[in-house]
């Protein structure tokens, strides 16, 4: 580590044994940048890709008015408070091959590719997130981080390397942490062990260089290193909780150790850990799943007997749809408190969700039609000043395919691109 009165490198690592933290973008760092180049100190854009499974119920999703004055729906009131950061998109399809009935396979596959998947083999096509990775990925120790709350089972993820090559996802949420903060960007076992059975947390390790890192640095970057070493803490702290509980309360072959007991606090530390990754600059491309394709899970936290599978195959059946509609506030509820956690860490004069571009959306709309029509879409972030929020943007009819916002997207995040999947051009009317 090299340390200045004067300023920090932006890359610099803390060491210690089986640790190695990276440490978010402080103002000490800044100087230090502005002076290599314009291009250094120019703000970093990140892009996220939010998937929620088995669509929703449109009555209760879909906004009223076009513009700035539309009504907000019962699904979307949980982000009240966001609403001059997002966008509400309707119109937008993923359906490469209208002359094929709509299913998950399908569905899952052309997501974040815009591709029709192959019968009886992977072949689909590079999702968005990869063509971003190639060239935002350089930057960052990790390319890329694919997460979710679920194995993707029998179909694959949306995440696809190349035509052939679909990724994993990693749902423990230990194991996350010690790829982020574990020696080298690996999980080192004996490290773990270490700290385990002394109780230590793996800043434990890195206590003396902190201190003699905040003893050079003003009161403004001692707040945000502060703030950001107590997430690492509050999130390591979470997880060894799951990790310790009995098997009476916690069964083994449910949830793995590492897993909270419910799904929302599940999904909270998860966007806790896309949290740190993005302060510290571990990776500027992100996908996070709530749940795979065509899952069946369950609902207690909310007073729902039935999986949801089950729920999406409605048939516009009253009881079906209330659930339904449940699940998709709660869903949102979760998106809030994800949107709240990025606009709250400052870099510089701005937040990191302006600086983000999140795409929030399903593979399905209607769900127990299987469509892949006229999405449910939300963009989130302002790409560092390149998109404005707080609009209903409706694309007339439901053939503008999904990946022209995926082009205007990796356009605002400087990685242009001339096609992708189906695309036919980038979409309008999401710009300052």
């Amino acid at each position: 580590m090299f340390v200045t009165k004067r300023h920090l490198p932006r890359r610099t690592f803390l060491r210690g044994a089986g640790t190695t933290l990276a440490l978010p973008l402080l103002d000490a760092m800044i100087p230090a940048l502005t002076a290599e180049s314009l291009t250094d100190a120019a703000p970093v854009r990140r892009l996220g890709f939010i998937y929620f499974p088995l669509g929703v119920d449109r009555d209760r999703w879909d906004p009223e008015g076009d513009g700035p004055d539309y009504l907000a729906s019962e699904g979307l009131a949980p982000l009240a408070a966001h609403r001059k950061k997002f966008l509400v998109l309707t119109g937008l399809s993923s359906d490469p091959d209208r002359s094929k009935t709509g299913f998950h396979d399908r569905a899952m596959a052309s997501f974040m590719t815009g591709c029709e998947p192959t019968a009886g083999k992977v072949h689909v096509g590079i999702s968005v997130d990869q063509v971003a990775a190639g060239t935002l990925g350089k930057e960052t120790p990790f390319a890329s981080l694919e997460l979710s709350t679920e194995e993707t089972g029998n179909l694959p993820g949306p995440v696809f390397k190349s035509a052939t090559n679909p990724l994993p996802f990693e749902k423990n949420p230990r194991f996350v942490f010690e790829r982020l903060f574990g020696e080298g960007g690996r999980i080192d076992p004996a490290a773990v062990r270490q700290r385990d059975a002394a109780d230590r947390s793996a800043l434990d390790s890195v206590s003396e260089r902190i201190a003699e890192l905040k003893a050079d640095l003003g009161a403004d970057d001692r707040h945000k290193l502060d703030q950001y070493f107590g997430s690492i803490r509050d999130v390591e702290r979470r997880i060894d909780v799951a990790m310790k509980r009995s098997p009476v309360d916690l069964p083994a072959t449910q949830r793995p150790p590492g897993i909270p007991e419910t799904w929302p606090e599940h999904v909270k530390l998860m966007f806790d850990l896309q949290t740190l990754a993005l302060q510290a600059d571990l990776t500027r491309v992100w996908t996070f799943l709530y749940g795979r394709e065509a899952t069946s899970m369950n609902f207690p936290h909310l007073d729902i007997s039935m999986g949801h599978h089950e729920i999406s195959h409605h048939n516009f059946e009253r009881e079906k749809l209330d659930a339904l509609a449940r699940i998709n506030v709660n869903q949102t509820e979760l998106l809030a408190y994800f949107l709240a956690k990025l606009d709250a860490l400052k870099e510089g004069n701005s937040t990191l969700l302006d600086h983000s571009l999140i795409m929030y959306g399903s593979s399905l709309s209607v769900p127990t039609s299987h469509s892949q029509r006229n999405l449910p879409i939300l963009l989130a972030g302002g790409a560092a000043g390149r998109v404005a929020g707080g609009r209903h943007i409706t694309y007339a009819g439901d053939t503008t395919p999904l990946t022209n916002l995926y082009l205007t997207m990796l356009d605002k995040v400087g990685v242009p691109t001339e096609s992708l999947g189906d695309s036919t051009g980038k979409l309008n009317r999401v710009e300052v």
